[in-house]
């Protein structure tokens, strides 16, 4: 029982320190933050500060290390166990330690020289953001890809919210800009670790080619979808129109249908914008 016990606890941290490798990966930042950390602890004599800045900093740093808390942790989430150190506020105790080496030093070459080293360090540690791949030009002010926008804008009602499912690209941004649109499934079905199952994203995204459209409109009026939102770079095995749908707007490369059975009972009840009545009519 001891014997497992240690073992498990063996093999935690061992995962705890691969995480803080994998989190300081090559640069000097957690060890700068350690000196950082020093450095404050025996200069710093303002109270509140040190407990901000020192004690709270010490006592994370001691829960994220500690093999009992881990373990629990990462029996919750292991991917994601890492992000209790985003809670460190690193960047804000070595710019401080920074500033306050600088008043240790009474000339303005002595701060300047510091400032610049520090600035030096900082540089160093870190990479230029606009090189990564992830980084593309923003083409709008919400800095999501503008199709996304105009799709999402073809789909609010004044009066309503429906409900619309929409192909997987567009669901990581989606939520992003807009709530008045209501989707049978969001960005976790796109996450493998969580095991999420769904048969009408297996409709949507099962072929990577093509779309069974008899088993996308059967699966999208099962989970109440008024609006079937498909790209035009898949085919379509069939037709929406036979299915009960129809063309409502096309934007930005994706086909956006209706289904006629919540067209009329909308229209009834008053709840639709004039340029849906004439795409429907």
């Amino acid at each position: 029982m001891l014997n497992d016990l240690f073992s498990a606890m063996k093999a935690v941290a061992e995962a705890v320190m691969e995480d803080v490798l994998l989190y300081n990966n090559k640069s000097f930042l957690l060890p700068l933050f350690l000196i950082a950390l020093f450095f404050l602890w025996m200069t710093e004599k303002d109270r509140k500060l040190r407990v901000v800045l020192l004690y709270l900093v010490a006592a994370i740093g001691a829960i994220f290390l500690c093999p009992l808390y881990a373990w629990i942790g990462m029996k919750i989430d292991e991917d994601i166990y890492y992000r209790v150190l985003w809670s460190l506020p690193i960047g804000i105790l070595v710019c401080y330690s920074a500033v306050k080496l600088m008043t240790h030093f009474q000339t303005v070459v002595s701060k300047a020289l510091v400032f610049l080293l520090a600035i030096l360090v900082i540089v160093m540690n870190g990479d230029l953001v606009y090189t990564n791949s992830f980084h593309i030009r923003s083409v709008n002010a919400y800095h999501i890809p503008q199709q996304v926008i105009d799709v999402a804008d073809a789909l609010k009602l004044d009066n309503y919210k429906p409900i619309a499912v929409l192909p997987a690209e567009l669901l990581p941004f989606f939520r992003q800009y807009t709530a008045d649109v209501f989707t049978p499934y969001g960005r976790n079905v796109l996450e493998p670790a969580w095991n999420f199952q769904d048969e009408l994203y297996d409709a949507m995204e099962g072929d990577r080619t093509s779309y069974d459209v008899e088993e996308v409109a059967r699966c999208a009026r099962s989970r109440n979808c008024a609006f079937v939102v498909l790209s035009c770079a898949k085919q379509m095995n069939g037709s929406m129109e036979e299915q009960g749908y129809f063309l409502f707007r096309f934007v930005q490369g994706y086909f956006i249908y209706m289904d006629y059975n919540y067209y009329w009972v909308f229209k009834e009840q008053g709840l639709l914008d004039a340029d849906v009545i004439e795409a429907g009519g």
